[in-house]
């Protein structure tokens, strides 16, 4: 990302490419000097909300066979209980099996 910032005293273009960096205060400004002129002066940072859609996908428990949405799988979920043949379990199993697994 390779952007530019108009000093407003030299009017020249400053390099912000990498000017988050050091992160931003809670306010989202901070103080930058300028490249040509030695000014310095302050940068508002304004983000734009980005949405993105996906479908829900409900998967059911292998113990139960409860239908849920954050499923707990075997490969992804780690540690995953060893108790049983189970590839996929909802939270409540997840919890129950490695809780008798520590035992």
């Amino acid at each position: 990302m390779y952007d530019e910032l108009e000093c407003p005293y030299c009017g020249k273009n400053n390099d912000m490419s990498d000017a988050l960096c050091d992160g931003l205060s809670d306010d989202n400004k901070f103080d930058k000097e300028c490249e040509h002129c030695g000014e310095e002066f302050e940068v508002y940072v304004e983000f734009d909300p980005t949405y993105s859609a996906s479908k829900i996908v409900y998967e059911d428990c292998d113990k139960c066979y409860k239908s849920v949405r954050d499923i707990n799988k075997k490969g992804r979920t780690f540690p995953f209980p060893t108790l049983g043949n189970r590839q996929k379990l909802c939270h409540e199993c997840y919890c129950k099996l490695m809780f008798r697994e520590m035992d």
